[in-house]
């Protein structure tokens, strides 16, 4: 059954874990907020800039997430905000590249890659954070099954890859979707796309996450390919060949690519469709740190703050349509259409996501044996 038509859905990252402290308000909104912001608005204020880098947050988003901060700390006109979008692969390469150097160009990063980040962490890499707002994330990132390394590493967001379709496009007509098996019908030869395993982090996890929740991950590769699928590695170009009609279906796309395009285009409003996999969603959560070199490291640690707050998730929230940790939280009412109720909603994490590491060579060999 799809999530998209029709339906109110809340965020709230899991509505049924705990109740969260109440809301600090930002100097904006006339009211109090957090001691070691407090700190950071004075330090931030006097290197004036923030650059994060990322793999998400598109030009809208950031748009408005630059001046929504400013405002925010009041730190003033002349204070310069930089979003670096780039793939997953790309950010982790240039964060790799820049230790490696020991010169950094940006402040803060945000990024799925858990091994990573445990590897930076045991290397000394990153700046300690002293932060007022974690407290009302930890306990659902926790709960969650994700991986944090606080106070080195935070985790402010997470997506997930669910089912998108086309019902206008040439025999997709009343195609619904809630099992993986749904999307390798044989009816829907010639109709889909495969995801490209090898060069995604956050395919490769998923399909991970899935093979440990038992779930026939090589059966079900059997049937995809039968389908006679095109492989794709961005979810970008597949939503692009679901607009054109060139495909009609993609397991693995994200809520948020549809709703940009949909604030693009009302029109497709009437023909993308969301579904769900009654298996279980993967939550992808994207950790975040502010490395020790960073040229403006009070600023990537007072951005990490906004990002963890509510002011600062109703930002990316409604701009790429993901979720936040933070308990309790309801998203602005144009996004809540295009995200699952998670707490109907079987949720996926791993055991041990620094392990699994380990398999991710083995689990990408296999794809290409049956996808090269």
């Amino acid at each position: 059954m799809s999530r998209f038509a029709g339906r109110r859905c809340f965020i709230t990252i899991v509505s049924f874990l705990i109740a969260a402290s109440p809301f600090l308000i930002s100097p904006a909104s006339g009211a109090e907020i957090t001691p070691q912001e407090k700190k950071l608005i004075r330090a931030a204020k006097k290197e004036g800039s923030v650059l994060i880098l990322n793999p998400l947050f598109s030009d809208r988003t950031a748009t408005r997430m630059g001046p929504a901060f400013i405002k925010h700390y009041g730190l003033g006109s002349n204070f310069k905000f930089r979003n670096v979008r780039k793939t997953t692969g790309a950010v982790v390469g240039q964060v790799r590249a820049e230790m490696k150097a020991d010169k950094f160009t940006f402040d803060t990063f945000v990024v799925i890659h858990p091994g990573f980040f445990d590897a930076a962490v045991k290397r000394g890499v990153f700046l300690k954070l002293d932060s007022g707002q974690w407290k009302h994330s930890v306990a659902t990132v926790e709960k969650a099954g994700q991986y944090h390394k606080y106070p080195y590493v935070v985790v402010p967001l997470a997506y997930t890859f669910q089912p998108v379709w086309n019902v206008r496009c040439p025999g997709m007509e009343g195609v619904k979707v809630n099992s993986y098996w749904d999307t390798v019908n044989p009816k829907l030869k010639g109709k889909t796309i495969v995801s490209r395993i090898p060069i995604s982090t956050s395919y490769t996890l998923t399909t991970l996450a899935m093979q440990e929740s038992g779930f026939d991950v090589f059966g079900f590769w059997k049937k995809l390919k039968a389908t006679g699928p095109i492989v794709e590695g961005r979810t970008e170009p597949k939503m692009q060949m679901l607009i054109g009609c060139e495909r009609g279906m993609d397991m693995w796309n994200m809520a948020g690519r549809v709703y940009q395009n949909v604030l693009k285009k009302p029109e497709l409003a009437k023909s993308l469709r969301i579904g769900f996999y009654k298996e279980g969603q993967v939550m992808l959560g994207n950790q975040a740190a502010v490395p020790k070199r960073a040229p403006h490291p009070n600023a990537g640690k007072l951005l990490l703050e906004f990002l963890l707050s509510k002011e600062g998730a109703d930002i990316f929230v409604e701009g790429e349509a993901v979720y936040t940790f933070r308990a309790n939280y309801t998203p602005p009412p144009a996004v809540r259409p295009y995200l699952l109720d998670l707490s109907k909603t079987k949720l996926l994490g791993m055991k041990d996501w620094i392990g699994a590491a380990k398999k991710v060579k083995g689990i990408r060999s296999k794809w290409l044996g049956e996808f090269r």
